[in-house]
């Protein structure tokens, strides 16, 4: 057996997806959820545990084991197979690109980096002002063990020389962003210098660069934070600092908290958050958003009291709700701290009651938008309306842009239609700055679910229904077979259906029970069966959930009225091409064809 079939034999697919995300019984061995790849109120992903196979009927993705991985963790299929080869015990050999080969050397080296930087926090006699200046902002040790968090020391190449005992190169050095080419002279000088360590890794855990803080008593002109530059491995705009911790703690708590710096994320742990992941300092990225996404549909904004941290985040927030994100504020008291370390430092109370305490975006808008207006007075009618409405025309669902729409309408006591009319027309100015001169930059198109080519006449949902609930047994496949008799599916469905037939009728006493598993194997041997499969795995999830609805003493009754409706719609074709034929004999004169035709017809009602 090859890692592979190995992996996906010992695999349980319903508990590995619901490691990630919250499984409700629907039968025996299926189960289902709200699909983690798009937005949706009711759920329509379906696990089947004896099929090994998932699939969402709103979004149309859908796979095994392999492809759940792949689509959540952001894995390509050999790093997917290895990481479930690990999970259950399967050694996977490597057959790696020399592009792979760097990426994972890059990896091993800034991993290697950080166990040296925490290594001379922990031990080095010269550092103990670091250590007394993490106790100091309230970093435990075991929080600092959590984070990895480190000290480069105030020297020129003390990590250079290191790396370069553990047989890297000085170009490897530069390419993961630790080294730097001397100017004058050769080899190398490190890039972080006397600064606390924070390893930046990705949602897996590996670590892709480091954020170095100042410490106390360094020079006024240095940076106070200094990250690695982009390589390989270190995408700032695809990276968010925390994930690696934060996944299931996000999946428990329903949403992810997003917050400004890195340091922000390690006080939030202390404080018994973990449901929470830094932009480190930047805008939030499509990519982030998606990767978010991966988790949940529901993210909280901190801000403080400051406009410039809504300034700040104002584009991830326009982004996340153009994806039909459920976008939210966690609001920090005036007097509590300018950010959640400041907040966690004073009273972690604070923090958590804040968290636990989020409000609707547009409440948050609205609230700030009218903060010391006079909305007696038209100008300050006009201000504030040219800041929300740009905000309600950038609410995806239609419910909660009406909700908004009504509390606006009222605030600005003007009647809701005029106001509904404006935002459907050309946007108002955006006035969060200067109403009079900014205009709102233009939203970006809201992400929709890919429409599943899933079959939308009676016939075509019949023959995916059978060849469903064929798929279930080979007792129930024969019954399938005896009702159909001679009616025959249109393909696609004929050929899936024969496949089926294929693999029952073989002498292997065990081809019956694995008939789908069998045939599943064969189209993904396949490349050019990429949608025979999608489709084999559609249909016998519908025809699995169809079972699992009805009483045993009604599926014969309900297979009958699959096959009528097909043999209906066979029936209609051939009437059609006998009517088409009698026309053109007409026209040729072919008196008897005309009549033998019509006698065909006759019999045929």
């Amino acid at each position: 057996m090859d890692p592979k079939e190995e992996i996906k034999s010992r695999i349980n697919i319903a508990e590995l997806i619901g490691s990630y995300i919250t499984l409700k019984p629907a039968s025996a061995a299926s189960f289902k959820a709200l699909c983690p790849f798009h937005a949706e109120k009711t759920p329509s992903f379906h696990v089947s545990a004896d099929k090994g196979i998932w699939r969402c009927f709103g979004c149309s993705e859908g796979g095994d084991c392999f492809s759940f991985i792949m689509k959540m963790e952001g894995m390509e299929f050999p790093e997917a197979l290895r990481f479930l080869g690990e999970k259950v015990g399967v050694e996977v050999k490597r057959y790696d690109t020399k592009e792979a080969n760097e990426r994972a050397r890059l990896v091993t080296i800034n991993d290697l980096a950080a166990k040296y930087y925490r290594k001379l926090l922990v031990e080095s006699p010269g550092a103990q002002h670091v250590r007394e200046y993490a106790e100091r902002r309230g970093m435990s040790v075991d929080l600092q063990e959590k984070f990895g968090i480190g000290f480069a020391p105030d020297a020129w190449d003390t990590l250079s020389l290191f790396l370069s005992s553990r047989s890297y190169g000085e170009s490897e050095c530069e390419l993961s962003g630790l080294g730097m080419r001397r100017r004058q002279g050769s080899g190398n000088i490190d890039r972080f210098r006397n600064r606390l360590m924070i390893p930046i890794r990705d949602q897996h855990g590996a670590t892709a660069g480091f954020t170095g803080r100042v410490l106390p008593g360094a020079a006024d002109d240095v940076p106070k934070y200094l990250n690695t530059p982009e390589t390989p491995i270190f995408h700032k705009g695809k990276l968010l600092f925390g994930l690696d911790l934060a996944k299931q703690a996000i999946k428990r708590a329903g949403f992810v908290v997003i917050v400004e710096g890195n340091l922000d994320v390690v006080a939030s742990h202390k404080a018994g958050v973990e449901n929470v992941v830094a932009s480190s300092g930047t805008a939030l990225t499509d990519d982030q958003i998606s990767l978010l996404k991966r988790f949940t549909n529901t993210m909280a904004f901190c801000f403080d009291g400051d406009a410039a941290g809504f300034e700040a985040a104002r584009k991830g927030i326009t982004i996340a709700r153009a994806a039909g994100v459920d976008v939210r504020a966690v609001i920090l008291p005036l007097d509590a701290g300018k950010d959640p370390d400041e907040v966690v430092q004073k009273d972690p109370a604070i923090w958590k009651f804040a968290v636990e305490n989020t409000v609707p975006i547009m409440q948050y808008l609205i609230d700030r938008a009218i903060a010391g207006k006079d909305l007696s007075q038209v100008d300050d009618k006009r201000t504030v309306a040219a800041i929300l409405l740009p905000e309600l025309k950038a609410t995806v669902d239609v419910i909660e842009r009406e909700h908004w729409l009504t509390s606006v309408a009222d605030i600005l006591r003007t009647d809701a239609n005029e106001l509904r009319k404006s935002i459907e027309g050309e946007p108002s100015k955006q006035a969060w700055k200067n109403p009079n001169i900014k205009t709102p930059t233009p939203l970006p198109t809201p992400q929709t679910p890919t429409t599943p080519s899933v079959p939308h006449s009676k016939e075509a949902v019949a023959s995916m229904v059978l060849v469903g609930i064929a798929a279930q047994s080979a007792e129930i496949f024969k019954r399938v077979s005896d009702t159909l008799g001679t009616v025959q599916f249109t393909d696609p469905w004929h050929g899936l259906y024969a496949m089926l037939s294929d693999v029952y009728h073989r002498p292997q006493t065990d081809a019956a029970g694995n008939a789908f598993r069998i045939i599943r194997g064969q189209l993904e041997a396949d490349p050019a069966s990429t949608e025979l499969l999608r489709m084999l795995d559609h249909a016998a999830l519908e025809g699995e959930t169809l079972m699992n609805a009805l009483a045993g003493k009604d599926i014969p009754r309900r297979i009958t009225e699959l096959v009528r409706t097909i043999s209906a719609a066979d029936l209609a074709r051939h009437r059609q091409s006998i009517e088409s034929d009698i026309r053109r004999a007409e026209r040729d004169g072919d008196r008897a064809t005309v009549e033998r035709l019509i006698r065909e017809l006759g019999t045929l009602r």
